[in-house]
């Protein structure tokens, strides 16, 4: 709000309105698609996303050593 509409003690504009509406519709939409997500166990599994963009061949040998060498370095760690 400006300073002088303040000051003469001016309401809110109608497109102020339906800004703070608009607003208000993406912040409950994004509530509900992170909702829809955790229901349904998209964050689950965050780490075979990136050792499945290495399986460009049909034997998927590249991705599977990546995974191999990724399990062998945590339980290393947590044997540690």
């Amino acid at each position: 709000m400006c300073p002088n509409c303040i000051l003469n003690q001016q309401g809110l504009s109608s497109g102020l309105y339906v800004a703070f509406f608009i607003c208000g519709l993406f912040f409950v939409i994004a509530i509900a698609a992170m909702l829809w997500a955790f229901r349904n166990g998209e964050f689950e599994d965050m780490e075979s996303v990136k050792f499945d963009m290495m399986d460009d061949d049909d034997t998927n040998l590249i991705g599977q050593r990546a995974r191999q060498a990724v399990e062998r370095a945590r339980l290393s760690a947590i044997n540690e």
